[in-house]
């Protein structure tokens, strides 16, 4: 018996696993707005993501049995993995026991108020931080198959179109979006920033960010012109779809993410299409150009240092002050979890960066910023030094790395990566991407 995803009696289950875990913004969605109201049964909808992940170990498990071995194939991300949950630990145990009293938020009027990490709270702050890289451990051991990789990302494409058609719909039958959710007096044009299945536009945003690079790359090198097509097609609606979030992040992650491609694919054509895209931009896009200038503005300035950003973001970096080496431990400062355990002064801090870096130190920082990096420097390695231009390898690996390397630096404007789509596709498509690094050597060695 064989061990590969192609043999029978692992694909008949493995493959379609997998084809799941790809679907999964979708299958997400209608399990949580169709069971998820019931009584009793829709509660236990939450853990069908630790059961998929636990099938797809148990499939790991076979497949390993059936080899005669176990084989991980460790990498340095691997290893960094593991430094970012030693610093969480160790970050909870300093404020456990070397110094439980100096657990402080400091929310207006700026008085300090005694804040205690418990054990739920860490709990729930390592699931949120790092649950989804066991989608990484065990994908990067258990895909070893082209074509199931390109199955898999198709049909993350379709399920991406189908959340963009979504917000597509929304934004063509007139639907509201909240009033808080536009910043300014001066965008009352903005009458819907589209959500789509998602449920927040910068969620949304970022999952646009993570799939649209992948869609263009794999039109770009696309080898007959149906394909090119409908690769192109698929893009164009989930660029217009990013574009009708009206987030500034994803935009800017987006930007940021092709910038990259464009200078490891070492594309002529892109970089000056890129160009000439921002010089027209103020005539062809005026509401996205005023957006995004907006954040440079006295008016954007002020509102943000009073419940914005800008306290947020000061609150935190004086947070970290009284606790700089190990913080004041995971979710005990912002964002999802600190909100979902009502920690006092708990808000969101619009930054992945700066909250970690008051929950963690600068040794969860370190470690953090360090791992998430690691998959972009590795797949721009493999890119810019491939000899094999134009392979669909070639291509897959250039639109993952711009695409994880945009929502690194959308996070820097919101902790976007909690987000449960979006957390779930960066694992799997760093996953996928180590993978597709390691086939693409053996090809060029073979």
């Amino acid at each position: 018996m064989q061990g590969s995803l192609q043999n029978n009696r692992t694909r008949d289950w493995t493959y379609f696993l997998l084809l799941t875990l790809s679907f999964f913004s979708m299958v997400n969605y209608v399990l949580r707005d169709t069971i998820g109201h019931i009584p009793y049964v829709g509660g236990l909808i939450a853990a069908w993501k630790e059961v998929l992940i636990l099938l797809l170990y148990i499939a790991y498990y076979q497949k390993s049995k059936a080899q005669g071995h176990f084989n991980w194939k460790s990498t340095r991300l691997h290893k960094l993995i593991l430094f970012v949950a030693i610093a969480a630990v160790l970050s909870a145990i300093y404020n456990w026991v070397a110094d439980p009293m100096t657990l402080r938020i400091q929310p207006k009027p700026y008085t300090w108020v005694p804040v205690h990490l418990d054990l739920s709270t860490f709990v729930d702050g390592m699931r949120t931080l790092l649950e989804a890289s066991l989608y990484f451990f065990v994908l990067n051991a258990l895909l070893d198959d082209e074509d199931v990789i390109q199955d898999m990302i198709n049909a993350m494409i379709v399920a991406a179109v189908v959340v963009a058609a979504f917000g597509i719909g929304q934004k063509m039958a007139g639907v509201e979006s909240p009033k808080d959710w536009v910043y300014s007096e001066h965008e009352s044009n903005i009458k819907l920033r589209v959500f789509s299945t998602i449920g927040n536009p910068n969620a949304l945003g970022g999952y646009m960010v993570l799939i649209t690079p992948i869609a263009i790359s794999l039109a770009i090198y696309a080898k007959d012109w149906l394909k090119r097509s409908l690769y192109g097609i698929a893009a164009l609606l989930m660029l217009y779809t990013m574009v009708m979030t009206y987030s500034r992040g994803a935009w800017i992650g987006f930007i940021a993410g092709m910038a990259l491609y464009t200078l490891i694919t070492r594309n002529k054509w892109l970089a000056g299409l890129g160009i000439a895209g921002l010089i027209a931009a103020p005539i062809v896009a005026p509401d996205i150009v005023s957006r995004l200038t907006l954040a440079f503005t006295p008016e954007y300035l002020n509102k943000s240092s009073n419940k914005g950003r800008v306290e947020f973001w000061t609150r935190a970096y004086k947070i970290w002050r009284e606790s700089p080496i190990f913080g004041t431990g995971i979710g005990t400062v912002g964002d999802s979890v600190a909100t979902r355990h009502n920690m006092p002064g708990a808000t969101w801090i619009d930054n992945q960066y700066v909250k970690l870096l008051a929950e963690t130190g600068l040794i969860g920082i370190i470690a953090y910023v360090s791992m998430v990096f690691a998959p972009i420097i590795a797949g721009a390695k493999s890119v810019f030094g491939s000899k094999q231009k134009g392979t669909y390898l070639y291509a897959l690996n250039a639109g993952i790395t711009a695409a994880l390397f945009g929502l690194i630096v959308e996070n820097v404007t919101a902790a976007i990566i909690e987000d449960l789509n979006v957390t779930t596709h960066f694992w799997v498509l760093i996953a996928i991407l180590y993978v597709g690094i390691r086939m693409a050597r053996e090809k060029a060695n073979a």
